[in-house]
């Protein structure tokens, strides 16, 4: 009997431990409450890899009036997709709202929306202004978004009263210039001068809230 529970000299000693586990419940809860979020969102959510696909011939900046006296303009970017269609993704910087901000004290995480725009709204209501970029062959939405990604410019916090918004789309205007998108470098001057004036009336309103780009994590 004894002999049974005999452990031999050279037999390495046992040691017994509690190795924690998750159950399966426990795990797709986490997934739930703590998903990793992804800042760009397409709408139509199923279209997104035909929007990537999609040429581009022309942008055009808008910039939409502020919702009173005491706000700034909101600028969004069309990427033409047909000028004969007349069919464009609309790009825009959004506040979040819930995803609370790293780097500025108040407002929230950005989310980069590319939203495909129905037929005959090349030009959204509500505008003060639109300026028209020519764009060099070639370009699609997907290069668009790659450019974005790459250089980290869906990394972005919004303050609570929007003030920074322009900022984010002025930034892209610089990036997608220096990668070769636009034909004409007279309207992006014109384009980048508007951005420093409120619309309509024509007063200044330089550009606040400087890109926090790379230090949001």
């Amino acid at each position: 009997m004894a002999e049974a529970f005999r452990i031999h000299a050279s037999s390495p000693p046992q040691v017994w431990c509690a190795i924690p586990t998750m159950l399966i419940t426990d795990y797709m809860t986490n997934i739930i409450r703590n998903p990793e979020w992804d800042p760009i969102k397409f709408e139509p959510r199923e279209e997104w890899f035909e929007i990537l696909a999609q040429p581009i011939q022309r942008i055009r900046a808008i910039c939409l009036n502020p919702p009173d006296p005491f706000h700034p303009n909101t600028w969004v970017l069309l990427l033409s997709t047909s000028e004969v269609g007349m069919t464009s993704i609309r790009l825009e910087c959004q506040p979040s709202h819930h995803r609370r901000t790293t780097v500025i004290l108040q407002g929230s995480k950005a989310k980069i929306l590319f939203q495909k725009i129905p037929d005959l709204e090349l030009t959204p209501p509500g505008m003060s202004a639109v300026f028209v970029l020519n764009v060099n062959p070639g370009f699609t939405v997907r290069d668009i978004h790659r450019m974005i990604v790459r250089n980290n410019r869906h990394k972005y916090e919004i303050d609570e009263e929007g003030w920074n918004n322009r900022t984010w789309v002025y930034d892209q205007i610089d990036l997608f210039n220096e990668h070769g998108v636009f034909a004409n470098q007279d309207e992006v001057e014109q384009v980048k001068d508007a951005f420093q004036i409120r619309w309509p009336g024509w007063g200044p309103d330089p550009l606040s809230g400087g890109s926090t780009m790379g230090e949001i994590r």
